[in-house]
């Protein structure tokens, strides 16, 4: 994908596991043909950005020989199947992802849906396998599917009323698939073509949609041995990346989440945690960086009014606990998080030609609040509480 600063290199993470030696990888490519940064998706995706296009063909093959992207290039473009990092190696919910990954491949790839005289799905279009914690509903995937009790599969897409079991992966797997092809026949049926499948459910009004949504896993320890680990804005430095795993063996397994953070196995930690640098990892729960997120932003977005991550964390100081707000470089809301409360956003000028700001809780029904001008939030931060707890809010 093309953008201002060049071409954007999205990996999609198997079962969202990345070994130390594809990491290391990734942040060579980074520091010698990209940005010296990897990005992490509120998807669960790994990007490197501002790639030259000369350089594409050299990333790939080398992308392709670490068995980080898929050496047929049709594989690569079947719908996404991203899966919960919470899960223990070879258990119920592993081998579910990888069920339904292979059935992607082989029955919506491109190439399988035009042996069917079907186009291609949406790239937005994809689906989850979850917990029964559903923390990863706020990817609003299509189509999700968990381990339930007694060994049962639940399958729940947006023209469902509810959740339903299946009494095996096997079967689970096949009514998605099955699911997935009749979106894939009904969305030609409109035009333009439906993108996601809620659209066509909303065109129906028919459906519904779950409510609960599993809270993201804060930084620190957590279970078998492993720690979360968040990055700052998700954006991890590649040489400290490299430095970190330096000591650490190569097939140990770091794990993508959708919060912008890294499940560390026990088996990367052996050797004691490496991850001590506070500027470049999040160990702690109460870092106030974690109570801002935000786009790309000026200047590597052509779209973007105003440098939206440095504002982000300018602000994320003055961020009450509890709180989680999402600057916004234009009205796109690129990488908006589920969990964020507010959003600060550019809304047109004022007669200087200063970029304007709001501040919009979200909600069921939104509420915005007054325009505030950019450069006074850039030098006075502390700003972000009076209109964070502004009346109209």
């Amino acid at each position: 994908m093309r953008s201002q600063d060049g071409w954007i290199v999205r990996v999609r993470p198997h079962g969202a596991s990345v070994a130390v030696g594809q990491w290391r990888v990734l942040a060579e490519l980074a520091l010698a043909h990209a940005e010296p940064l990897i990005e992490l998706t509120r998807l669960g995706n790994v990007q490197l950005r501002g790639v030259d296009e000369a350089n594409l063909e050299r990333v790939r093959s080398v992308l392709i020989d670490a068995r980080l992207v898929p050496a047929d290039a049709d594989a690569d473009l079947a719908p996404p199947v991203h899966c919960t990092p919470l899960y223990r190696r070879g258990d119920a919910t592993h081998a579910l992802a990888s069920l339904l990954s292979r059935a992607v491949i082989e029955r919506l790839s491109p190439a399988a849906l035009a042996r069917k005289g079907l186009e291609a799905l949406p790239s937005k279009f994809g689906f989850v396998v979850d917990d029964a914690a559903h923390r990863l509903r706020c990817m609003n995937a299509d189509i999700e599917l968990w381990v339930a009790a007694h060994g049962q599969v639940a399958l729940f897409a947006a023209d469902c009323a509810e959740p339903v079991l299946w009494e095996s992966a096997e079967r689970a797997v096949d009514a998605a698939i099955e699911k997935a092809l009749w979106f894939a026949r009904e969305r030609m049926l409109h035009a333009p073509a439906l993108v996601r499948m809620r659209s066509l459910v909303h065109a129906k009004s028919a459906g519904t949609k779950l409510n609960e949504v599993g809270a993201p896993v804060p930084p620190g320890p957590l279970d078998q041995g492993a720690w979360m680990v968040g990055v700052p804005l998700g954006r991890i430095d590649a040489a400290a990346m490299l430095a970190t795993t330096a000591a650490m063996p190569e097939h140990a397994e770091i794990r993508v989440t959708p919060w912008r953070s890294l499940w560390v196995s026990e088996a990367a930690l052996a050797g004691g945690n490496p991850f001590s640098d506070a500027v470049h990892w999040i160990t702690r729960d109460d870092d106030v960086r974690l109570r801002a997120s935000s786009c790309i932003g000026a200047p590597r977005c052509e779209q973007a009014r105003f440098a939206a991550q440095e504002l982000s964390l300018e602000i994320a100081a003055h961020v009450p606990h509890g709180i989680h707000v999402h600057v916004t470089g234009c009205a796109k809301r690129c990488a908006l998080s589920a969990d964020a409360t507010f959003v600060v956003g550019a809304e047109g000028v004022d007669d200087a030609g200063q970029t304007l700001l709001r501040v919009v809780r979200r909600g069921p029904r939104e509420h915005a609040g007054p325009l505030v001008p950019y450069r006074e939030l850039r030098a006075r931060p502390q700003q972000i509480q009076k209109l964070i707890h502004d009346p109209h809010l």
